[in-house]
């Protein structure tokens, strides 16, 4: 085992998880201490003293110990210190500071050790956002709203999403119809305007049309929106869900943005997973949206998926490109705990990392090559090679709600089982997390409480 004393560190976390970058848990320990330049320090074997000068300067100290673990291991890390989920937010502060892209790129490669590649990924991200994408205006809002079901769960799924009976999705309706009549009530008094309303899960066309539509107009009524002023989106995401009758309701009520998520198009994968539908379903899906007119369709692809090799992973963002999604979002197969992948196989995502940083490098090439640009970003634990997932867009065809999720400078309102709210205080820049349960049962069962967290959003 590895030990690694860190000088003048008191909060040990960030350091730990760079180190799982390169190592599993049980091959290195992390260990914060108080140590004078000058004192005798006597170390056992695999043992190392880390800022031994004492700074208080963490990013030296990352960079200090990332030299080391990749000369310990032989391996290196694109994303350098950052180990968070949000690296735009950090380029962006950056640029802010710096007055410049060129300020930008230098920070990130001498100061954070960034590969040309990922700043190269930051850079386009956000010179995207900055000609696309207006700052959140002061008093705006997001809505989230999940429908925690799914017809199955796939292999690698830690979601809160379940495979539940009619009944106990119709009971869990009732729930939150009543949820967001309330909260609506919450956002009229404090005269909020909401800029954005994303129903996801799980799979909320799992829902018949009669419920979604006894949801869209609850949504309609209670906030007071009209679809035409509101970035609306519907997740669609299992094609096995989908049908006219549903896609009629979603018209109806001005969802002008849905998602159609094959994952992949290769059948002999599909059934890997645990998916109970074809590549064949997926293209009628796309055939239908089209024919109801969406103005914005998004594709989510996985890279690193079982078997997988890069041709497979080239003929499926091919696929979907000529089926024509116009929002294609790029992921990094995250082996989440929880999930019958990392409980079958607790290691696959330490491996492959090699083909899927080529399906990564592949995606943007044959993206850009298609007229799209990446407009988010984000990364995850345990992701093959600790790599990122990234939103790929046509020009002006973003999501406005996963970039306010990302830069995290919009009060976002959560309603439903396993949804977490997000409260902004811009005079502070700091959030506060409004969470709901994430079981639907428990939902249902502790509803009243449920309810009046909601205050918490209005300092209740």
């Amino acid at each position: 085992m590895y030990r690694f004393y860190l000088n003048n560190v008191d909060n040990d976390y960030n350091y730990s998880e760079l180190c799982r970058v390169f190592l599993n848990d049980d091959e290195f320990e992390t260990i914060g201490i108080r140590f004078k330049e000058g004192s005798r320090v006597c170390l056992s074997d695999n043992s190392y003293l880390i800022n031994c000068r004492g700074s208080n300067d963490a990013n030296i100290i990352k960079l200090e110990l990332l030299k080391l673990l990749e000369k310990l291991t032989g391996k290196t890390n694109e994303w350098g210190t950052l180990t968070g989920v949000r690296p735009l937010k950090i380029a962006k502060k950056i640029y802010d500071d710096a007055g410049s892209i060129e300020g930008m790129q230098y920070m990130l490669k001498f100061v954070y050790a960034l590969s040309d590649d990922k700043i190269a990924l930051l850079t386009d991200t956000l010179k995207y956002q900055l000609e696309y994408v207006k700052e959140s205006p002061l008093g705006r809002i997001g809505i989230y709203i999940g429908i925690p079901f799914c017809p199955t769960r796939c292999s690698y799924c830690s979601f809160a999403s379940n495979v539940a009976a009619d009944e106990e999705i119709e009971d869990y309706l009732c729930n939150l119809l009543e949820e967001i009549r309330y909260m609506g009530e919450l956002i009229t008094a404090h005269n909020e305007a909401i800029e954005s309303i994303y129903i996801g899960g799980g799979t909320p066309t799992t829902l018949s049309s009669e419920q979604l539509e006894r949801l869209l107009t609850r949504c309609e009524d209670s906030f007071c929106v009209s679809p035409a002023d509101i970035e609306f989106t519907v997740e669609a995401g299992r094609p096995d869900t989908i049908t006219a009758e549903k896609f009629e309701v979603l018209k109806k009520h001005g969802v002008s943005r849905i998602s159609i998520n094959p994952q992949t198009m290769k059948n002999e994968t599909l059934a890997l997973i645990g998916r109970q539908h074809s590549s064949e379903q997926i293209v009628e899906g796309y055939r239908l949206a089209s024919e109801y007119g969406f103005e914005i369709i998004n594709a989510d692809l996985i890279a690193g998926l079982q078997d997988e090799t890069l041709d497979d992973f080239r003929d499926s963002l091919n696929k979907v490109i000529e089926l024509g999604a116009n929002n294609i979002t790029v992921h990094t197969l995250s082996v989440k705990t929880g999930s019958r992948l990392k409980e079958s196989d607790p290691e696959y995502y330490r491996r492959n990392a090699e083909n899927v940083t080529a399906m990564l490098d592949e995606s943007r090439r044959i993206l850009y090559d298609n007229g799209f640009y990446p407009y988010y970003l984000y990364r995850q634990k345990h992701q093959i090679g600790s790599l990122e997932n990234v939103g790929y867009c046509k020009a002006d065809m973003h999501s406005l709600y996963n970039i306010r999720i990302m830069e995290e400078k919009q009060t976002i309102i959560a309603l439903g089982a396993g949804a977490i709210g997000k409260v902004y205080y811009p005079d502070e820049d700091r959030l506060e997390r409004v969470a709901n349960v994430s079981n639907y049962r428990i939902y249902n069962e502790r509803f009243e409480e449920m309810l009046s967290r909601k205050n918490n959003y209005y300092g209740g």
